[in-house]
């Protein structure tokens, strides 16, 4: 029944009406609950406070036989089906409507004691006998702010549940029939969405001797599949009527089409006749520009005027949409009657350039950080060569600033070695099943003193069931050495910085959350570039090379997973950074 599209569309209809009713089933039976339980609840508070109001004046006197004969009138009044009892302020039963052998007993249980001790108490329980459930209330009983007494009641709830467990049966059985009776309609239903598809296929059978070219692919067994069978055979008896100009159209389209570079045919007016979806892409273009002048589409960087016959065998440089660089070649075509038409390549090199400008600016940042450090040592040795020596306070600090700068220098070559290898792929990894919570102890452990000196308090946030990373752990150390340095580095003292491990799905995500000084929105984007510092003075000052984040990333992204900062100036930065788990099972 459902292969087919009818017993299909019954089904969906079917679900979706069950779903529909569960929900209002699930909110129903949830507000008949509340409504009946709420009521009772209102009752019996109702009718103790007013017992405690109208016992307030008997409390008051001496408990001579008459007065409890009066409050046991009074509670008798109000029992109905619940048992009442009335204690003075030491807990003690004074009079009840229910077992009269518990007079002159104490009443221990907890709400007892609250409202003994001005406090209100209500608390549902189940008798582990009977299984019934009975509300337990107290509330006290006072004169003006002193606690005289209390009115401790017990009621119970059978027939509450009762009531609901009918209107429970009374809905489901409303549901049952409304499902019947659905089914029988989604059935006439479907027949109507059924019988136009049949006949299409029908019509489709006769038009198989037409010149209809379309080819469908069959999934299914189903109407729709039918139709498609049909389609085909539709398309298998067109294709002995094709010519063969019609074939090598075909090919030079889907040659067109699926060509990654842009190419535009241009007549000897300077019309575009042909343009492939690549070229509308790389050009930015919503309609069809068939028809418009090429020089709407193209402008040269050179001369915007440039007529196509001196762009013939030159590139020229123009910009596309969205600030991108376009390199655009003409080559001629003769056509009838001696004229000249135009096929115009264009290609997207922005990524080209985009790649040429970081090596360029690569280099530059490389020089100027290793002049810095080189100018400062130069200075400091012309200061010794130039007396400076003599003096031993200023030797110590002089050379004291050269071994500074001589280790910054190692550390940035060292980084720049990292990075080398990153990029051409001949690092070294030994990944490993490693515990990440361990790894976190441990790095709390290394910079635990670091932290107690600067007064910044260190938090490890992992669940002890973290599953396992497979990770390389040194690099992994590295990266977190990294991110842990550069929170302390900028988060000032009474500071905090927390290290939070959880589970995604497939992936495991560690964040680095510090209270430190932030960093502005503007400088986010450029975070992770190489030798990109937010304040470079301090940067410099504290030890930085600006290449610490950027092989951060190269580490993380070669272990499958990404990282990220979000930050607020003045609030905190948080570091986050996924590593892909351990699937069960693996060794």
């Amino acid at each position: 029944m459902f292969r087919s599209i009818r017993g299909k569309l019954v089904l969906i209809y079917l679900l979706l009406i069950l779903f529909a009713m569960q929900l209002i089933g699930v909110y129903f039976i949830r507000s008949v609950n509340s409504y009946f339980l709420g009521n009772f609840s209102t009752t019996i508070n109702t009718q103790a406070r007013f017992l405690s109001a109208q016992l307030q004046r008997y409390m008051e006197k001496d408990m001579t036989p008459e007065t409890i004969k009066d409050i046991d009138n009074l509670i008798t009044s109000f029992a109905s089906e619940s048992e009442v009892y009335v204690l003075n302020k030491n807990g003690t039963i004074l009079a009840t409507s229910g077992d009269k052998s518990t007079i002159g007993q104490k009443r221990l249980r907890t709400e007892v004691t609250r409202a003994l001790l001005g406090s209100k108490d209500e608390v549902i329980r189940e008798d582990a006998q009977s299984g019934q459930r009975y509300t337990f209330l107290a509330i006290p009983i006072k004169n003006e702010t002193e606690v005289i007494g209390a009115v401790y009641m017990v009621a119970p709830m059978s027939k509450i549940y009762k009531t609901i467990k009918e209107l429970n049966m009374m809905f489901y059985t409303g549901l049952l029939i409304a499902l019947v009776l659905t089914a029988i309609l989604g059935v006439a239903l479907a027949r109507t969405i059924t019988n136009p598809i049949v006949e299409i296929t029908k019509k489709a059978k006769a038009m198989a001797r037409g010149d209809f070219n379309q080819v469908v692919q069959v999934r299914n067994d189903d109407e729709i599949g039918q139709l498609g069978e049909t389609f085909n055979y539709l398309v298998y008896r067109l294709k002995g009527a094709l010519d063969e100009n019609e074939q090598e159209r075909e090919k030079l389209e889907a040659i067109l089409t699926h060509l990654s570079d842009g190419v535009i045919a241009v007549d000897s007016s300077n019309q575009i006749v042909l343009i492939n979806p690549a070229a509308k892409q790389l050009l930015g273009c919503e309609d069809d520009p068939v028809g418009l002048p090429i020089t709407q589409l193209l402008m040269m960087e050179e001369d915007p005027n440039t007529p196509l016959p001196l762009m013939a065998g030159r590139e020229m440089h123009f910009r596309g949409p969205k600030g991108s660089i376009l390199q655009a070649y003409a080559s001629p075509i003769r056509g009838e009657k001696g004229t000249t038409r135009f096929v115009i390549v264009i290609r997207d090199i922005t990524e080209k350039e985009r790649e040429e400008q970081a090596r360029r600016d690569f280099v530059a940042n490389v020089s100027h950080e290793i002049r810095t450090p080189l100018t400062t040592i130069k200075s400091y040795l012309e200061a010794l060569n130039d007396g400076a020596a003599e003096e031993p306070v200023l030797r110590t600090r002089f050379l004291q600033v050269i071994q500074n700068e001589t280790e910054r220098m190692v550390r940035m070559v060292t980084e720049l070695l990292q990075l080398s290898r990153l990029d051409a792929g001949k690092m070294q990894w030994t990944f490993q099943n490693i515990n990440l919570v361990q790894i976190l102890d441990d790095v709390a452990d290394r910079f635990a003193f670091q932290c107690r000196q600067q007064e910044i308090s260190m938090f490890v946030e992992a669940p002890s069931t973290l599953p396992l990373v497979a990770a390389d752990p040194d690099k992994l150390d590295q990266v977190l050495d990294n991110l842990v340095t550069n929170a302390i580095k900028h988060t000032p003292a009474q500071g905090i910085i927390r290290l939070v491990a959880t589970a995604k799905q497939e992936l495991i995500e560690v964040k680095v959350i510090d209270s430190g000084i932030g960093i502005p929105a503007k400088d986010l984007p450029r975070i992770f570039e190489r030798f990109y510092r937010v304040d470079k003075a301090r940067s410099r000052k504290l030890g930085g090379t600006g290449l610490g984040l950027s092989i951060a990333k190269q580490i993380i992204e070669a272990h499958g997973g990404s990282i990220w900062i979000e930050s607020v100036v003045d609030k905190g930065t948080t570091v986050t950074f996924t590593l892909p788990r351990v699937k069960e099972g693996a060794a």
